[in-house]
């Protein structure tokens, strides 16, 4: 009898501590919609971003006037990013004035910025721009298609993660299954091999880290159940896997805890990138003091067609409360 009230002991405070780990405090959003007749007057969302020389730097996919297209703004504190100058990024979209789901990082062996997003151009197709100084938007190149579509599957959210010899593309395909392609960094952006399969169950927005100062990556993935958006939680020893499914619940809504008298502005968690601890092509993260800049909305403000949905920026932070 007391080795099962031990027992029952233990595993209540495993559970407890895994349910305590699982929650987030979240602040006021700190990027809404433009206002009118602007180029993000319906939603900002899909961000990323880095911190550097001083400031954290956003790239958010921007919908307004019918068009889809990327936006940056950038402030020394993230809640100073709503009256910081937006800027569009008219360079980096496809044919169709469609530019979606950014990922920005430095390239240090080139030493220039990348910024990755997608286009509609054959059917979601991965694209890519550059700078030598991110803090000025008009600097981008022009963009170029990062490798040629090699199947008729939708493909989306593309992100490039790297270690000391080899690059690797990520991706989601079909809303399904994660593909991963890989380059070596001496080739990169070019020398794509063939896809493989290395994840499944997942909506979209996939997006890798290196955990600091440890052999271990983490994979974050969206989940969509009943136009609910939430986030669940692989991880692996290298990137090319096995990854092992930890959790579909490692950020929902019901864990999400407003702070203080601040208002509730989303009862989900979507498309985020975690606020690295570095801002190179390592992707370097620290799960411990994890905090997320994501798109969110509340569930009453989804009766609206999925390009009139009124997503903005906000912060959650993981916070464990004895």
């Amino acid at each position: 009898m007391k080795k099962y009230a031990l027992l029952t002991f233990v595993l209540f405070g495993i559970l407890n501590a895994v349910a305590l780990a699982q929650t987030w405090s979240v602040g006021d959003p700190v990027l809404l919609p433009g206002p009118k007749e602007t180029f993000s007057e319906t939603s900002a969302k899909d961000p990323t971003l880095v911190q550097y020389a001083g400031k954290w730097h956003v790239f958010f996919t921007a919908a307004g006037k019918g068009e889809y297209t990327t936006g940056y703004v950038a402030a020394s504190d993230l809640t100073k990013l709503q009256d910081a100058p937006r800027f569009e990024l008219e360079q980096a979209r496809g044919k169709g004035k469609y530019g979606c789901a950014p990922q920005v990082f430095y390239f240090s062996s080139q030493k220039k910025w990348y910024l990755l997003f997608q286009t509609r151009d054959s059917n979601y197709q991965p694209t890519f721009c550059t700078t030598d100084t991110i803090e000025k938007p008009e600097s981008w190149s022009q963009p170029q298609h990062l490798l040629k579509k090699d199947s008729r599957s939708k493909w989306i959210d593309f992100w490039v993660i790297c270690d000391a010899t080899t690059c690797y593309l990520f991706y989601t395909e079909s809303h399904r299954q994660v593909m991963v392609r890989s380059t070596s960094v001496k080739n990169f952006p070019h020398g794509w091999g063939p896809a493989q399969k290395v994840f499944g169950g997942v909506h979209e927005a996939v997006h890798i880290y290196k955990v600091k100062d440890k052999e271990e990556y983490h994979l974050i993935y969206e989940i969509n159940k009943n136009n609910i958006r939430s986030f669940g939680l692989a991880k692996a020893k290298k990137l090319t896997g096995p990854w092992e499914r930890v959790t579909d619940t490692y950020a929902t809504g019901d864990q999400l805890k407003f702070v203080g008298k601040k208002a509730v502005w989303t009862e989900m968690v979507s498309h985020g990138e975690a606020l690295r601890s570095g801002y190179d092509e390592k992707m370097e993260y620290e799960p411990e003091k994890s905090r997320w800049l994501i798109q969110g909305l509340k569930k009453n403000e989804t009766n609206v067609s999925y390009p009139k949905l009124p997503w903005k920026l906000g912060v959650i932070s993981k916070q464990t409360i004895e």
